[in-house]
Formats: structure tokens, C-alpha cells, sequence
């Protein structure tokens, strides 16, 4: 049956070489389908439970911890998935410099900056910024235990290095989610704080990601090479600035939305996002398998080998991306009534955030294409203009339109950088991304 749906879509595609591109990309994306569909089940199950308000809470220390894990995993992460994928550097198994264990300490010595970073910063978060007086208690935890999720942030992916996509998708998406949904069930039946969510939350990543940094200690190092911290955090830190700023025009919205309008307006916005954002599963799922073939075929300097890959991959996502969004669309009022009548409210949102993804799958893996051949300096000044236009337009769209203004903010911002991306590419590669029939 797999094969013949795999020969259906080579067919539909017209091209031949797709069967491995699928079958990888297909691993992970069945996986991230299922931990998407058990990360909406606790999201359910929250909103539920508890409540709008607990889940606007939930959402902002959601939100602050994964841009924690951009921001203090330095990049490591994505500059793992590049030196991983030059021979010089790792091949067969084997490392040939000190690249894996250097990038280790310093995720370590970053993980204790953020501890005493989000500690000192608490009280203000709390007070000033978000005047939420319960997410205390939330942060206090985010800082406790930030080795934890930095690890998972950092050292899962280079699981995509090693060729194991099925031990990716359950260490990143499957595994997870289950455990996270347990921990709400757990917290409702023993009737424990909300805020042990968000410890349950924590947990369930982190201990996947200390699992795969034990696995990465235990890689032989034959030295061929040195290199050095330097060299490692010249590679990484355009990855993180261009990774935080990315982050930032995407969630900016959920971040001031929480500093503007209630936790329920947070909720509510929160889960159509989501919900619009599903499309998502596809373009990361494509992406994972994609990323270290590029940084290969550009080692090799193989331009043309990026061009066939790139079409490859912008066929595949476009293809299943807009049947997607279009139920999305014409399915939103029930697909939100599944959280509670007052999810509803969000219909506009999911509208507009669904036909920004959609413009997005349909760009192609331009960000991809800039940080594994060397211009992640100008990936990264994309993405800040991108961000910056995202805040502003926050600012005043929240203020005029509530939920439905971040909204178009989310939209405007995620053209600008695919936009930029794209004639960048264009004038580097000889070649448009973008889908073309």
C-alpha cells in the first residue's frame, strides 16, 4: 500500500527521483502528524480542564520557553546539522574534530546563563511586562530546568545527520507530546497547581534531549581536524540571531497579545494560531531531510544538485499544503468549536495565519537554502527586518483590531521574509524557489 501511494505522487509529480526524499520526509512527517494531533488532544484537554485563562498562561511560558531555546542554544543546533554534514567532519559514525563535545560545553555553560538570566528577570516578566501575577510560578520552573529543554533544543537534530529520522520524530514530536498530555491529565486528577503543566512540559522534552547528548558523548573521535569554540560560535551565532528574530516575527504576536489583552484573548488567539499553523508539519517534515543534502550537495559544490532538491521538495510541500489549508478554511467554525464556543472568536485568525502558511509552503526552503551555504549572515538581516516590521505593526494592529491585527501582522511579516529570501536566492542560485506547476 506504501509503495503504491508512493508511486501515485511520483507519478502525480512527474518526477522520478522523488521516492527517497519521500519516504524520509514521509517518516517524519507521520510522526510529527501524530504528536500535532496529541499536542492538540492536551490542548483540549487544558482548555477544558481549566479553562481560557490557564491556557493563556500556559501558552506565554510555551511561547518564552522556546524562544529561550533559540536564543541560548547559540545556534548550536542548526550548526551541528552543517558541520555533521561535511566528511572533513563526521562521517561513518566517527567524529573527526572536537566539533560535537566543544558544542556540548557550550550549551552547558549557556543553559546555566539562562538559569540566572530568567531567574533575575522573573519578577519583572511578571509584573511589568505581562502583569500576570500567577506566571510566577511558571517561570520559576522555565528557569529551574532550562538544561533540560536546551538539551532537546540542541542535540535532537543531528539525529537528521545520522540518517535516523524515525528515532527524530520520536525523540522531537511523538514521545513528547504523549508525555505532556499525561502530565495534564495527572495535574487534573491529583488537582496539582496549574503551573505543574509547565513542569510536566519541560520534562517531557528534556529528557529525550539528555537521552540523544549521553548519545553524542559516547561518538568516537578519531581527530583529523581541529577546531575551535570560536570557529564553532562564528558558524553559529548568525544561525541564532537570524533563529531569534524568526522566532520573534513569528510569535511576537502571542508575546503582545499577553502584555495587551487578557489571558483569554491569549487562549483563544493561541489556538487558532496553532490550528492555522498546521501546514507547518508538512514544511519542517520536508525541511528535516532536506537541510543536511543541501550543506552536502554545496560542500561539493554541486549548485545543480541544490536546484533539483529545492524543486523536489517546494513540489512536495505545495502539493499537500493546499488541499490542507483549504479544509482548514472551510472547516474552521467546527475544527474551533472543538475547544469551547468561546474559541470561535478565533475564526478570523485561523483564516489569515492558514493563507500565510500556505504562502510560505509555496516559497520553497529558502531559509534552508541561505544557513547550509554560507549566507546565514544575510538569512539573519532578513530576519530581523522581518521582525522588526512584525513588532511594529503589533503595536498598532492590536491596539485597532485585537487578535484579528496580530493576525495580520503574523501575515505581513511572513511574506516580507519569504519575499527577500526569494529574490536573494534568485540572484545567488540562478534559480526561483517558488512553486511553478
Amino acid at each position: 500500500m506504501r509503495l503504491k501511494i508512493t508511486s501515485q505522487i511520483q507519478k502525480l509529480l512527474g518526477n522520478s527521483d522523488l521516492e527517497k526524499l519521500i519516504k524520509n520526509s514521509g517518516s517524519v512527517f507521520f510522526r510529527r502528524i501524530l504528536g500535532m494531533g496529541l499536542s492538540f488532544v492536551w490542548v483540549f484537554a487544558i482548555t477544558n480542564l481549566f479553562g481560557s485563562k490557564v491556557y493563556g498562561l500556559v501558552s506565554i511560558s510555551q511561547v518564552l520557553i522556546s524562544f529561550l531555546g533559540v536564543f541560548f542554544c547559540l545556534g548550536v543546533d542548526t550548526a551541528l546539522i552543517k558541520l555533521g554534514s561535511m566528511t572533513k567532519h563526521y562521517s561513518n559514525g566517527i567524529s573527526h574534530s572536537a566539533f560535537l563535545r566543544k558544542s556540548i560545553n557550550i550549551i552547558l555553560i549557556s543553559s546555566a546563563l539562562c538559569t540566572i538570566t530568567v531567574f533575575l528577570l522573573k519578577n519583572s516578566l511578571t509584573v511589568h511586562v505581562f502583569k500576570k501575577e500567577e506566571l510566577s510560578n511558571y517561570l520559576i520552573w522555565v528557569s529551574l530546568l532550562s538544561i533540560l529543554f536546551l538539551s532537546h533544543k540542541a542535540f535532537t537534530s543531528f539525529l537528521t545527520v545520522e540518517g535516523r529520522f524515525n528515532r527524530y520524530g520520536n525523540f522531537y514530536f511523538l514521545y513528547p507530546n504523549i508525555g505532556v498530555l499525561l502530565f495534564v491529565l495527572l495535574c487534573y486528577y491529583f488537582k496539582w497547581p496549574p503551573y505543574f503543566i509547565i513542569i510536566g512540559y519541560i520534562l517531557s522534552y528534556g529528557i529525550f534531549g539528555l537521552i540523544q547528548l549521553v548519545s553524542l558523548i559516547k561518538i568516537p573521535l578519531k581527530k583529523g581536524i581541529s577546531i575551535g569554540y570560536k570557529e564553532i560560535l562564528k558558524l553559529s551565532t548568525p544561525m541564532m540571531i537570524s533563529s531569534s528574530f524568526l522566532f520573534i516575527s513569528s510569535w511576537t504576536d502571542v508575546l503582545m497579545l499577553g502584555a495587551m489583552l487578557s489571558e483569554e484573548g491569549v487562549g483563544v488567539y493561541n489556538v487558532a494560531f496553532k490550528v492555522g499553523s498546521l501546514v507547518l508539519v508538512i514544511i519542517a517534515a520536508v525541511n528535516t531531510v532536506l537541510a543536511p543534502k543541501i550543506s552536502a550537495f554545496f560542500e561539493g559544490n554541486n549548485l545543480d544538485g541544490i536546484r533539483k532538491e529545492v524543486y523536489k521538495a517546494t513540489k512536495i510541500i505545495s502539493f499537500m499544503s493546499l488541499p490542507f489549508v483549504i479544509l482548514l478554511i472551510i472547516f474552521r467554525i467546527p475544527i474551533l468549536r472543538m475547544f469551547g464556543e468561546e474559541f470561535i472568536a478565533g475564526e478570523m485568525v485561523l483564516i489569515i495565519i492558514s493563507l500565510g502558511m500556505l504562502f510560505n509552503a509555496m516559497s520553497g526552503s529558502v531559509g534552508q537554502i541561505l544557513n547550509m551555504t554560507n549566507y546565514q549572515k544575510q538569512f539573519r538581516n532578513f530576519t530581523i527586518i522581518s521582525a522588526i516590521i512584525n513588532v511594529v505593526l503589533n503595536y498598532f494592529l492590536i491596539n485597532k483590531y485585537g487578535i484579528e491585527g496580530a493576525a495580520i501582522a503574523s501575515l505581513v511579516s511572513n511574506l516580507m521574509i519569504n519575499i527577500m529570501c526569494l529574490i536573494f536566492v534568485k540572484q545567488k542560485f540562478d534559480f526561483y524557489a517558488f512553486f511553478r506547476i
